[in-house]
């Protein structure tokens, strides 16, 4: 029967297909030196088992000899890979400590080669068969334990130590779960190791088990690598989304710029233009009449003049943290209305420091609301007020226009939607009241307490 090389064949199997994946994915640039360790170490581990079924099936000493060597030399470059991928993994990456931990498995590597017979027996008397319980038999050395194997076993408890250390580096650092993983990958790993070296020295006759704790490092860690890829591919998806949707956003905002230019300082500049072309012949007929025209271009002018600032201050986030939430709605009322024949009817009480989000909640509501006016409400007069204290901040705005039917709104205006939305995000309270033949009346209400409710004070 030979129940043992067909199973450690499959072990082989396994161990190259996750290292030539993960080769793959180093290829893919997705935390590349992290991938290229394990898939390194895993193929180490694929030719360890390869070379194992070989000191199985050994049937002359000589063979056994080789196949042996062969064994303990691959397990020398298995540790130095392994205390690598730890080091990359867990973060902790002690340069000169690992270049000596390297350098115990050098020596060792170095002793198996120039031995005779390896690191493990400075003699091998000749060879036993340990007959499995199935009817199976493997090979048994029987021999003298060679002095120097002490330098394995300093290297075996040096890399050990340093691999918890690094797991508890990582635990520490918030890391848990991955620390977790790796720490009972190890620790398995270590057990079969150590129950092997038992073996060697003649404790008891059994299979090794070192096979078995290289397996189950390579599922357990390749099955924690592929949940963190997982999540690495979708932190770059979402980030992708993310730059998509703050490219839609920033071509919708220089829409949003050279509309808003378009409906107030181009067509404002336009008229003055217009106006102060024709004032010249109109003075020589109409000296009066000029005069007016000479007003009107003074008003027109202030106007565009601040509807720029207006701009210019959503440009620049400074602009909203330099000046108080009064100054900027007198700037943004003069920009908006300057243009027009409203009678604009300006109060602000109590103004105190806001944050930039909040004062630039109230700036848009206002400006959302007064171009309102200005397309619908058919209005004279506009009452804005600015109440504040201690403990809240109320923005009313109401007109004398013809009013609505607030159950009336066609589908497509978003107006109303937008101003309620931009006022829950604040946690502040949204209230509009029109009446047709009645003007229209719009309550911004915000409570500092809600900001300190959210803050969790």
């Amino acid at each position: 029967m030979t129940i043992i090389p067909t199973l450690l064949g499959l072990f082989a199997g396994i161990c190259l297909y996750v290292g030539l994946l993960h080769l793959l994915i180093a290829f893919g640039r997705l935390k590349p030196w992290l991938h290229w360790c394990f898939g390194l170490t895993c193929l180490v581990i694929c030719s360890y088992i390869l070379a194992l079924i070989g000191k199985y099936k050994a049937i002359d000493l000589e063979s056994y000899i080789y196949a042996r060597k062969l064994v303990s030399s691959l397990g020398y470059v298995f540790a130095i890979s392994c205390v690598w991928f730890v080091a990359v993994y867990t973060k902790v990456k002690p340069v000169r400590l690992l270049l000596t931990l390297n350098s115990l498995y050098l020596i060792c590597f170095l002793i198996n080669q120039i031995s005779p017979i390896g690191i493990l027996y400075s003699k091998i008397s000749s060879l036993s068969s340990i007959s499995l319980p199935w009817g199976e038999t493997i090979t048994h050395p029987e021999g003298t334990i060679n002095p120097l194997v002490g330098f394995q076993f300093l290297a075996l408890i040096s890399n050990v130590v340093f691999a918890f250390y690094a797991c508890y580096r990582q635990y520490r650092r918030g890391e848990k779960q991955a620390a977790l993983t790796l720490s009972l990958s190890l620790a398995i790993f270590v057990g079969t190791v150590q129950c092997d070296r038992l073996v060697d020295l003649g404790v008891f006759k059994s299979l090794y088990l070192s096979e078995y704790g290289f397996l189950s490092f390579v599922v357990i860690m390749s099955l924690r690598l592929r949940k963190e890829l997982m999540q690495v591919v979708k932190l770059r998806e979402q980030l992708i989304e993310s730059e998509r949707l703050r490219k839609i956003a920033v071509e919708l905002e220089r829409n949003r710029l050279a509309r808003d230019l378009h409906d107030s300082v181009s067509q404002t500049l336009f008229t003055v233009a217009t106006i102060a072309e024709a004032l010249p012949r109109v003075w020589q007929r109409n000296p009066e009449a000029a005069q007016q025209g000479l007003e009107e271009l003074a008003q027109m002018t202030q106007g565009a003049l601040a509807e720029m600032r207006n701009l210019l201050i959503e440009l620049r986030p400074s602009g909203l943290t330099d000046k108080p939430l009064g100054e900027l709605l007198q700037h943004l009322i003069k920009g908006i209305l300057g243009r027009t024949s409203l009678e604009v009817i300006t109060t602000v009480e109590g103004d105190r420091p806001l944050s930039d989000e909040v004062k630039l909640v109230f700036c848009r509501i206002t400006q959302e609301a007064l171009n309102n006016i200005i397309k619908h409400a058919q209005a004279t007069q506009v009452s804005v007020s600015l109440y504040g204290d201690s403990q809240k901040m109320v923005l009313r705005i109401s007109d004398n226009g013809c009013g609505f039917d607030y159950n009336k709104i066609p589908s497509g205006h978003l107006g109303i939607a937008i101003m309620k939305e931009r006022a829950e995000s604040i946690g502040a309270t949204f209230h509009l009241s029109s009446y047709p033949g009645e003007g229209t009346e719009i309550v911004l209400n915000w409570s500092i307490a809600v900001l300190k409710i959210g803050s969790g004070e």
